[in-house]
């Protein structure tokens, strides 16, 4: 027998079927520039509906296709065209049950720098540590990679940068279906705010507030009130459209350039910022270090200014949850603080290190998941929250995933094999290449660097860097961990037991592999299952990874293959305005 809901799906079936041809398509990109590559209508919201009745009722497979489905059910169908009733579209698309999701982003925060994580210093963040208090806070959760277009991609296509497109600050491919595309198919309204992803207009959001590189980014990109209007006004909206919703909020922070003592005005170190305050700020001597950097005045000064900008984050994240707490709609919201990446000092960003991918991710869900809760056993990463927030939502999950949902641990139970997660790089802007790939688990990190020739050096855009070389002029161990830095080496492996922030390579001696650990081999092999797997383009220069001149003819092929994509996305970015 079909449940319920599932008469219900039915009857929303065969009235979409009646306003197949009746109801306009719904706002969004030109026909063209769709992420499907048309425009959203009724069609794509039936295709849906069947998925759901599918999956609901238990006696279809989601991967079967509609006409397997019509001759088996339709006699149901005909009987219950006279149990339709008239429907609206309005009632089709916004189901009252469906629960709401928040996304609150930040941008090159380190894993550990919330209070509740740890902290960057005292008192740094009362609001994220208040949602951790009413929430579950994962504590092995990682970005795939260290990037932010990239890393964001991820997280809202299910795919990782070899599926989806973007390897650097390019665009996914055209059709690739995207949590706003999906859900908005389903009838929630999707806002994003804050930091845009390139190509914004192939995820289809119903409402955005973004710069796209004309005028001044942080005109507004770090002002908690900005992000305060804008979520008020989008829950009004949801709220008078009865429509489930999927926000965004994306701040800049905390960014550099970092924030600084001051009333608001310009950024002293760079004019095209502004500078909003922040509620705290932080001395150098209140900063905690992080991410293995040393003891140093320079770098204490950064970390001051980070954490202050840290604590300007939390700011917005307390606007956008009080807003959301005076709309009413709290309880029936699932919440998910994360970051994109680490921060950028010398070693983190742009880097397939723990410190570099680890992210601190906070989920909170009235009534389903338990408050104050922790899961320090379970690994997981950004590939796997869209086929995890789609199941919350009750849709299908897609057929093309790499990500897998880890909805059961929010309800508490376990999941076996999540034991380890990829972390990638591929190239800045499209010109810079810097391929490398990597394997962690909760005791080993393993990474492949294919441009490391022992002449190549790696772009040293980090906070602090300066520091750490004026130190290696008089200090041998800095100028070794100077020269890894800017080198590396193809293989990089490592006891994160004892070496947490990967600062010692275990491949670095010149010595036989039978004093390596045996474990070596089985992340070599996982690596190469997961880059068959993936179709990835690095494959051969490992399977080659030993003969230099192999991986200086991958490096060449590489480069040009980056340089070539970016050339042909140069026209398209500079007619929408875009800065890359």
């Amino acid at each position: 027998m079909v449940p319920c809901n599932g008469i219900r799906n039915i009857k929303n079936l065969i009235t979409l079927f009646r306003l197949s041809y009746s109801v306009p398509a719904e706002p969004g990109p030109p026909r063209g520039e769709d992420p499907f590559g048309s425009n959203f209508s009724t069609h794509h919201a039936f295709r849906i509906q069947i998925r759901e009745l599918r999956f609901q009722s238990g006696k279809f497979k989601p991967h079967r296709g509609i006409q397997n489905v019509m001759p088996t059910c339709s006699l149901f169908i005909a009987v219950c065209i006279f149990l339709a009733g008239p429907l609206s579209a309005q009632q089709l698309r916004h189901p009252p049950t469906r629960p709401n999701i928040l996304w609150l982003v930040a941008d090159d925060m380190n894993w550990d720098s919330p209070g509740c994580f740890g902290g960057v210093a005292e008192g740094v963040t009362p609001n994220i540590d208040r949602l951790a208090e009413e929430g579950l806070q994962f504590w092995q959760a990682y970005v795939n990679i260290a990037i932010c277009t990239p890393s964001r991609s991820v997280m809202l296509t299910g795919l990782y940068p070899q599926k989806n497109g973007a390897e650097g600050f390019q665009r996914i491919h055209p059709g690739t279906p995207n949590l706003p595309s999906l859900l908005n198919a389903a009838g929630f309204l999707c806002g994003t705010i804050g930091k845009p992803l390139n190509q914004q207009e192939l995820f289809r959001w119903s409402s955005t507030y973004t710069w796209q590189g004309k005028g001044d980014e942080n005109l507004w990109g770090r002002d908690p009130e900005v992000y305060r209007r804008f979520s008020r006004d989008f829950f009004a909206s949801a709220k008078s459209a009865k429509q489930p919703f999927f926000l965004m909020a994306s701040t800049h922070d905390p960014h550099d350039p970092f924030a600084t003592p001051g009333p608001r005005g310009r950024h002293p170190d760079n004019p095209h910022y502004e500078r909003a305050e922040s509620s705290r700020t932080y001395a150098p001597e209140d900063v905690r270090l992080s991410a293995g950097l040393p003891n140093l005045p320079e770098i204490r000064r950064h970390l001051a200014a980070y954490a202050s900008s840290v604590r300007r984050t939390d700011d917005m994240v307390g606007a956008v949850l009080q807003e959301l707490d005076r709309a009413g709609l709290k309880d029936n919201t699932i919440v998910l603080f994360l970051s994109d990446h680490g921060m950028a000092f010398p070693g983190v960003k742009g880097n397939c290190y723990p410190d570099s991918t680890r992210s601190p991710w906070i989920i909170r869900w009235p009534g389903k998941v338990s408050t104050g809760s922790d899961d320090k056993h379970h690994m997981l990463s950004c590939v796997d929250l869209q086929p995890t927030f789609l199941e919350a939502v009750g849709l299908p999950p897609l057929e093309q995933t790499d990500g897998r949902s880890f909805l059961p641990l929010l309800h508490g139970e376990q999941q076996t094999n999540r034991d380890y997660v990829f972390t990638h790089f591929f190239h800045i802007h499209g010109k810079d290449a810097y391929p490398m790939r990597g394997v962690l688990s909760r005791e080993w990190a393993y990474l492949f660097n294919p441009w490391s020739d022992g002449k190549r050096s790696f772009p040293r855009q980090w906070n602090g860097f300066g520091a750490f070389r004026k130190l290696a002029g008089s200090d041998p161990a800095m100028k070794r961990r100077v020269d890894h830095l800017l080198h590396r080496r193809v293989e990089e492996f490592y006891n994160l037991r004892e070496d947490p922030h990967c600062l010692s390579n275990l491949l670095e001696a010149k010595t036989s592999s039978s004093g390596l650990p045996a474990s070596l081999n089985q992340f070599r092999s996982r690596l190469r299952e997961f880059m068959l797997q993936v179709e990835d383009p690095a494959l051969p220069a490992f399977d080659e990874r030993h003969d230099p001149e192999a991986l200086e003819a991958f490096m060449r092929s590489y480069t040009a293959r980056a340089t070539r994509e970016k050339e042909e996305l140069r026209a398209y970015e500079q007619a929408k305005g875009y800065r890359f």
